[in-house]
């Protein structure tokens, strides 16, 4: 990680979950953190938990540890996130690492599910990332930076969960997964030397269920083991120590025994 020390990553999400302990672990090793996130308490209680209450350097006499600069900016807004981005170029001097967290789950069907339903999950699971990693690459190219895309997708990306009004969360990360192939292609056919990675995780134990529909314990957890959101932030660190000629295009973590395709049979669901 020595590469990235003193540099700056944006981390979408960045005040619980997935999002809060890979903020952590980039500032141990001396990244310094832009974190958005919608919520601002998130936020605020994130900074205080670091010791810190803006753009202060997180622990008191560590000069090795990053700086936390939290954002309250909402990333399905384009101007929002351009201008988020567009101060990390100006105050900070470009973004070096891009962690696309952000993402939410709900229950919806495709029998009788609302378009507007519809449209919030993949505004936030699909465009927002793409609008994000369009910034980053800017950001990267005016700056000279050959930096590094990390999107978190899942492994319903690469399969398709049995899980009644779950598939439009599937076609969600499904397009992550053919987005991610495509930005690699794009980058390569301009020369860039950006990575992108995919990071998708089995079960991780987070609060994203609380923005759903549903209970995931009735439909989806059952005795089913988790990963805690420390493991992903492992992971998302292991893809950033890889050497500038080695890219990481996939790497799916799953808790010790799961399985990356669901092999049980849920009961049908009554609309």
């Amino acid at each position: 990680m020595e590469q990235w020390r003193g540099h700056n990553a944006i981390v979408t999400g960045a005040g619980s979950g997935i999002g809060m302990a890979t903020t952590v672990e980039l500032l141990k090793h001396g990244v310094n953190v832009i974190g958005l996130d919608i919520q601002a308490d998130k936020l605020e209680e994130l900074a205080g938990s670091l010791g810190c209450t803006s753009s202060t350097s997180v622990g008191s006499n560590d000069s090795r540890r990053g700086k936390f600069h939290p954002k309250v900016c909402n990333i399905t807004d384009e101007r929002a996130v351009e201008e988020a981005f567009g101060w990390v170029d100006s105050v900070l001097g470009g973004v070096s690492v891009l962690i696309n967290n952000a993402g939410i789950i709900m229950r919806t069907s495709l029998l009788d599910g609302t378009l507007k339903d519809w449209n919030f999950f993949m505004n936030i699971n699909v465009l927002a990332q793409c609008v994000c990693s369009r910034e980053a690459y800017r950001s990267m190219t005016k700056n000279n930076i050959n930096g590094h895309i990390v999107q978190i997708n899942s492994i319903c990306g690469h399969s398709i969960t049995p899980y009644f009004a779950h598939k439009m969360y599937n076609a969600s990360k499904t397009a992550v997964t053919v987005l991610c192939e495509g930005l690699r292609h794009e980058l390569s056919l301009v020369n860039s030397k950006i990575k992108v990675t995919s990071v998708s995780p089995g079960s991780v134990d987070t609060d994203i269920f609380k923005t759903a529909n549903f209970k995931p314990s009735s439909q989806v957890i059952s005795s089913r083991p988790a990963l805690r959101p420390e493991d992903v932030a492992a992971a998302i660190i292991t893809t950033l120590e890889t050497p500038p000629h080695v890219q990481i295009a996939e790497l799916t973590i799953i808790p010790n025994g799961s399985t990356i395709q669901s092999h049980g049979t849920p009961a049908p669901v009554n609309i």
